[in-house]
């Protein structure tokens, strides 16, 4: 659909409407905007210095963002949509599956920018509770169900013995996470080393799978002769 566009002289010209790559473009730079302010203002962050900082108007960053909530949501699935998109909900080979968003999500924690994230949250969420709450629900939460989703999964193959799911879910990243981010929100280091990082996701999913495993059926010592003759 072609737009006008009025002249100085009062003519109008039609103008083509911005192409999806220019709108794609526009939308990530503000949402880049809103994570530089957040991280540097916290939740009082306003839709006007995020305009600002984006070089639009106000009303473009509610046309793309709906309010200031969506805009929270937006920067969460920036900041955390990879880790748990990279998860098959299937999880067909579920110990390579594990493996893999074990290390990414340890990558993910390692971010320097995460870390901020993290201290923000921890700052201002007595002040803005109702967005705190949007940003975890948005991030952690969603994480947790994905992967509750590929251990149910597991389950019904005969993978995992039967158990809750998003409580088996919440455990393994409890076991990923160890100590590691407080000690870097209270700047006191962490796993500081790809390796430390990738050895520590290894120990949490095989002690995971060790405890959760459904055992393999075996048969007595008398039967395995007589299978054998």
């Amino acid at each position: 659909m072609l737009r006008a566009n009025s002249k100085l002289d009062g003519t109008v010209q039609p103008t083509m409407p911005a192409s999806p790559a220019s709108t794609s473009k526009r939308h990530q730079r503000m949402r880049e905007a809103a994570i530089e302010l957040m991280f540097e203002m916290g939740y009082a962050v306003s839709m006007d210095a995020v305009a600002q900082r984006a070089g639009c108007s106000k009303q473009t960053v509610y046309a793309h963002f709906g309010n200031k909530e969506g805009l929270f949501r937006s920067v969460v699935n920036e900041l955390l949509g990879p880790i748990g998109a990279s998860l098959a909900t299937d999880c067909e080979d579920l110990e390579a599956a594990l493996r893999s968003f074990a290390r990414a999500h340890l990558e993910h924690l390692a971010e320097p920018r995460t870390i901020t994230a993290v201290r923000m949250l921890t700052t201002d969420i007595a002040r803005f509770p109702e967005e705190a709450k949007a940003l975890f629900n948005a991030g952690a939460l969603n994480i947790q169900q994905r992967l509750a989703e590929c251990l149910n999964a597991a389950m019904q193959r005969g993978e995992l013995r039967q158990d809750d799911a998003l409580a088996l879910a919440e455990m393994l990243l409890g076991m990923l996470v160890g100590f590691d981010i407080d000690r870097r929100r209270l700047g006191l280091g962490g796993r500081d080393t790809l390796q430390q990082r990738e050895e520590w996701a290894d120990r949490a999913i095989d002690s995971f799978l060790r405890a959760h495993r459904e055992p393999a059926t075996t048969f007595p010592s008398s039967t395995r002769s007589r299978m054998s003759s």
